[in-house]
């Protein structure tokens, strides 16, 4: 009766806290209207060592994320126009950018030419040092008399070498986007009778929210289909695309997985039990976990990550084994020998729940935010799930006698098929695992890569190829990021990055391109003023007649007036500002040469004040190595807890449900080589996760070690095929990083359940 008294009120403390967190999450995803978050990068791990370069690259990345860029044409310029035009009619009142104001063409002049004399290429600094003014005038001359001279601003007497329009033209070779007719077009380089005219869609938020998404994707699909019917090619970009892409493949999984996971389950327990009631409580624990697991990780992180949600579809069939385990010890008993029963079940299922836990609780340690969520959420879900089996069932699960089903009584059974090994029986089964082990290891093979977790659809990855060559857009994996004490000695450092870089022969995307230092205005101001005072009585005397100074130079261009103008829109994101105490820009490279294995070595080996090389790909790369690498010695601390917390209860037979566990998780690894895995971080961490599952068969069957103890290996064998149903749909995901997880699972919890009867001594 003290246990009953104690479970009452236990459970009454329990329902007000299931009732808060149910009334949490109401709050917060039907009247807050909150959605989980689908942002890839939240997903990574934050780079410990370098808080800037984090900085530099989540602040470009949000730029990016809120874009989608548009390519419609394919023929000559009448039908890119008209395609333009039928897409944006299309569209309707979503904000799209196509056209270039006349206000905002002249915004560029007005920002640059009262500065003109300040703003000079390299090839015209170094005619002008070294040239003779004889040779100056020569250059002057014809370009007065040549019908077509290029770009110039202004009149001839202002600039009479056209050092500005030589500046204009050597910024215009920075992008093959040009405006024509007041309209954004490109002609494809590779077939210069095909022209395009471009779209910039800018989302009012973030590109990874999927009210966003779900506002935008279908008008802009119903502009690509109008688009194509007037015969253009409709070539789409950004990372809304993907962001939105993962986004349904995630839900559809949810929906897989859940799905199917549940009616796995229900057929089992019907099966098993016979009665709905225990299906219905069953539900009612793993509904229990996942809404206080939900709430905690909200009430803990702030915002829940869709993988997480995905993650915890999973999580029905382990909070299953709760359930499971105590209808199948209250089969066969009356009514008032459940507390009896309850009283000898409760240190076994506890230890069983603290080493599932530990399992998930190691997956906290390495500094993935997504895995940490995870962590979180399965832990406390299964915990949850726990507290009500354990205080709410003996309660709700009726009257009257719980009488075994004959598929119950078959499947508990089939534990006498397995004999009990001796040493040598044991021998033999090591011996196998050694032999595989040797094979796996032969042909293991591991790739870090964080491109091998991509799992964006092809014809999106093809778009976006397409678009990077027509556009020769720059990358944002790769780049460096400046950093000065000030705006001005930032903007000093990068010239003279943007130097190096351009003598290794790279392209270069450079917000000093377009915004030079003070030192290097003065600089160039200095020069050209003296030459161009020097050549004016030259040009006079060939001209006979006088040539009119220019007109007085304006202040100096600065910053505050290069970022409010629109001259600076495509390269604003560059402009990082402050990051920690210094001011950042982000310099940017193009072109397939900075991406060859040989330039990105000579990149990162470059050793300027102020200058770090960011290549996020290889960074991230690396981490995911390293962290493979210490979670395999994680995965051996946790067999070691692991194995302590089994000697407290069992003693010096403790290995007997260890070992199993163990030597599942080598065959597991050398089949997966074996079949052609390649081995990555998210084939070890299910590994902590099977310590946690496989030693919970261990325990229940070391417990009551008898072939003739049917409950047991009934509840062990509706745990293991609970899991399975669970994680082996995980193994069917399109998402590489869950289907390494349900893959490992898969191979691992079969081969556990399989070998767990062998080393269980005789009774």
């Amino acid at each position: 009766m003290n246990l009953e008294r104690v479970t009452r009120r236990l459970a009454g403390l329990w329902l007000v806290v299931v009732l808060a967190c149910l009334a949490h999450n109401a709050w917060y995803w039907a009247v807050q209207h909150h959605a989980p978050v689908t942002d890839v990068l939240a997903m990574l791990p934050r780079d410990e060592q370098r808080p800037v370069a984090a900085m530099a690259t989540q602040a470009l990345a949000d730029v990016g994320s809120r874009r989608i860029s548009i390519l419609v044409g394919g023929g000559d310029w009448a039908q890119a126009r008209s395609a333009a035009d039928v897409f944006l009619q299309t569209l309707g009142d979503l904000p799209a950018r196509h056209l270039v104001a006349e206000a905002d063409q002249q915004a560029w002049l007005d920002l640059y030419v009262p500065v003109r004399t300040r703003l000079l290429t390299p090839a015209s600094r170094a005619r002008l040092a070294d040239a003779s003014t004889a040779e100056l005038a020569d250059v002057a001359l014809a370009g007065l008399y040549q019908p077509i001279a290029g770009p110039r601003a202004g009149r001839w007497s202002d600039d009479p070498l056209n050092l500005f329009g030589q500046w204009l033209a050597e910024r215009a070779q920075g992008s093959r986007v040009r405006v024509q007719d007041g309209r954004l077009m490109l002609t494809d380089p590779d077939a210069p009778q095909h022209h395009y005219a471009l779209i910039l869609i800018e989302l009012p938020g973030s590109g990874f929210s999927i009210s966003a998404q779900r506002a935008v994707l279908p008008r802009l699909a119903a502009a690509a289909q109008a688009a194509q019917a007037h015969g253009a090619k409709v070539i789409q970009a950004g990372v809304p695309l993907f962001a939105a892409a993962a986004s349904e493949q995630a839900q559809s999984e949810i929906h897989t997985i859940g799905l199917g996971s549940f009616i796995g389950i229900v057929a089992l327990t019907l099966l098993a039990f016979r009665s709905l009631r225990p299906r219905l409580l069953v539900m009612l624990s793993m509904g229990v976990g996942l809404v206080v697991a939900t709430s905690v990780s909200l009430l803990w992180f702030g915002e829940l990550h869709l993988v997480t949600l995905v993650f915890g579809a999973s999580l029905l069939g382990v909070a299953e084994n709760y359930g499971s385990n105590y209808f199948s010890a209250r089969q066969g008993l009356q009514p008032s020998e459940r507390w009896a029963m309850l009283s000898r079940q409760i240190p076994i299922v506890s230890l069983a729940m603290a080493t599932t836990v530990i399992g998930y609780a190691l997956l906290a340690l390495p500094p993935f935010p997504g895995l940490r969520q995870v962590a979180v959420f399965s832990g406390v879900g299964l915990v949850a799930a726990f507290v009500t089996v354990l205080w709410w069932f003996p309660l709700l699960d009726g009257h009257g006698r719980m009488a075994p089903t004959r598929f119950a009584e078959w499947l508990g059974a089939r534990r006498a098929l397995w004999p009990s090994l001796g040493r040598r029986g044991l021998a033999v089964i090591c011996l196998v695992t050694a032999v595989l082990a040797v094979i796996g290891a032969n042909r293991l093979r591991v790739d870090d890569d964080i491109r091998q977790l991509q799992s964006a659809p092809p014809a999106l990855v093809e778009q976006q190829r397409e678009f990077a060559r027509l556009i020769q857009a720059p990358g944002v994996a790769q780049f460096f990021v400046v950093r000065g004490r000030s705006d001005q000695e930032m903007l000093e450092r990068e010239e003279a990055l943007t130097a190096q870089l351009r003598g290794m022969g790279l392209e270069v995307q450079a917000v000093s391109d377009w915004l030079p230092s003070l030192r290097r205005q003065h600089q160039d101001a200095t020069l050209a003023v003296r030459r161009l005072d020097a050549l004016r009585p030259e040009l006079a005397a060939r001209l006979e007649q006088p040539v009119d100074a220019p007109a007085a130079a304006g202040a100096d261009l600065l910053p505050s007036g290069w970022l409010t103008s629109p001259a600076s829109e495509p390269l604003r994101a560059q402009w990082l500002g402050r990051l920690g105490d210094d001011h950042a820009t982000a310099v940017l490279l193009r072109g397939a040469k900075a991406q060859t294995r040989d330039t990105r070595a000579a990149l990162a080996a470059l050793q300027l004040d102020g200058v770090t090389w960011i290549d996020k790909v290889e960074e991230v790369s690396h981490l995911l190595g390293r962290y493979r690498v210490l979670m395999t010695g994680v995965l051996l601390l946790g067999y070691l807890l692991t194995w302590a917390a089994l000697a407290w209860r069992f003693g010096s037979v403790s290995w007997r449900a260890l070992a199993p566990t163990a030597l599942a998780s080598v065959l597991t690894v050398s089949l997966l080589a074996i079949s052609g895995q390649v081995l990555q971080l998210f084939h070890i961490l299910p590994l902590l996760i099977l310590l946690g599952l496989g030693v919970d068969y261990g325990i229940f069957l070391l417990e009551q070690p008898g072939k003739r103890e049917t409950r047991p290996f009934l509840s062990v064998t509706l745990a293991a095929a609970s899991t399975l149903l669970a994680f082996g749909l995980l193994a069917l995901s399109g998402t590489p990083a869950l289907h390494a997880f349900g893959l490992t699972l898969l191979f691992g919890v079969f081969l556990a359940w399989l070998l767990t009867p062998f080393f269980m001594p005789h009774a």
